[in-house]
């Protein structure tokens, strides 16, 4: 019987720390299985966007209290300071020392802080991964207590200079990605496959600044093509009532080609995205990926600096510089603006064509599988 390896998740609990995590996860089961491998695994952090999924993936689940540190004012920072990030450093200290695993994974968000340190206190090897251009503050402090740094970009190099980093990509569901698009899918979602498509993502939370566009954009929008509209389920009926209302008034007879969500499942978008013609989307690295692997002509609007600092357009504007996408700042994304990026993608090939071929050159395929080796390779050698 093979020596059992004991391995250790810690992130956030958005999207762009839980799915990462996942796709590793299945990936290291993958390699296990081939290699004959008695893994066990765990997970210290605040609650997990999709608790279940862990657990049916077979994760220990050890939870943190939520804090973050805020960059203005609030009597909350006093709280989560003073009270709750002592408890989740005391809590990572008891966790780790009952577990004891052989490596410790991070995809970041402030409550991984506390295990990362910890670990590095019973020296236990930490891997740390990096998907932005401009690194949160837990990976910077982070990456000096671990082994090495993985990163989605090569322009977040510079933040790790004294670290062995590895540029590997950003890790997505390959599985669905790979997979074929089927007559069901067109009829599941209601769209028809002889008409174009422009799939709009407004990120996990939604964004009524995206939904406010995308609905004065919809007289002209819905004449080139049939549109998906994901809105966060805080915006949809609201987003679905002002919808209505414009297409009624200005193009009724496209109304059936208008298609609104308040979510769907990642594995739902990643099908949805492979139908799309073209993906207006906000910047997170994960969309971003997901959108390269698949070869998709986007408009990348970021979140703005004042809510998420400066990462979201910086990722747009590394991206954009290699011809696979259009990038507008919220204070120039205009209605006008964004129809007319739109209408140039699907009605000239020739540019389309192009925004393609630099998506998929942009790509870095296997990023899972390559995170899984490290961390296992960090895990046998302690």
């Amino acid at each position: 019987m093979s020596e059992e390896i004991r391995i250790c998740f810690t992130g956030g609990a958005t999207g762009g720390h839980f799915f990462p995590l996942l796709f590793t996860l299945r990936e290291l089961k993958k390699i296990a299985q081939e290699k004959n491998l008695k893994l066990k695994f765990y997970y210290i952090g605040v609650e997990p966007l999709d608790k279940k999924t862990f657990e049916e993936e077979g994760v220990k689940i050890y939870i943190l209290p939520s804090f973050k540190i805020r960059r203005y004012f609030s009597l909350e920072n006093f709280i989560d300071i003073f009270l709750k990030a002592p408890i989740a450093f005391l809590l990572s200290f008891f966790y780790l020392f009952l577990i004891m695993p052989d490596v410790l994974f991070s995809k970041g968000g402030t409550s991984a802080f506390p295990p990362v340190f910890v670990a590095w206190l019973f020296k236990i090897p930490v891997l740390v991964h990096e998907s932005d251009t401009i690194p949160g503050w837990t990976n910077k402090v982070s990456s000096k207590f671990s082994r090495k740094i993985a990163l989605a970009f090569e322009e977040a190099k510079k933040f790790f200079q004294n670290k062995e980093t590895l540029v590997i990509g950003q890790p997505i569901d390959e599985r669905i990605i790979y997979s074929p698009i089927l007559k069901e899918d067109y009829e599941r979602f209601q769209l028809d496959p002889q008409e174009k498509l422009i799939l709009v993502l407004g990120g996990a939370q939604g964004s009524q600044f995206l939904n406010e566009l995308i609905i004065q954009s919809l007289p002209h929008l819905l004449k080139i093509a049939q549109v998906v509209h994901l809105t966060g389920k805080k915006f949809f009926q609201e987003t679905y009532f002002l919808a209505l209302k414009i297409i009624r008034q200005s193009i009724p007879l496209r109304e059936k080609y208008y298609k609104i969500f308040p979510f769907l499942r990642n594995e739902d978008v990643l099908i949805l995205m492979k139908m799309a013609d073209l993906v207006i989307a906000r910047a997170g690295a994960g969309t971003i990926f997901e959108i390269a692997a698949l070869g998709k002509p986007s408009i990348l609007i970021p979140l703005s600096e004042e809510v998420v600092g400066g990462h979201q357009k910086e990722n747009a504007l590394v991206y954009s510089k290699t011809g696979a996408a259009y990038f507008l700042e919220e204070n120039n994304a205009k209605p006008h603006l964004l129809s007319f990026y739109a209408e140039q993608i699907l009605t000239n090939s020739e540019i389309s064509e192009k925004m393609k071929k630099a998506a998929l050159n942009f790509y870095k395929p296997g990023s899972a599988q390559r995170l899984a080796e490290e961390i296992l390779y960090l895990a046998k050698r302690g």
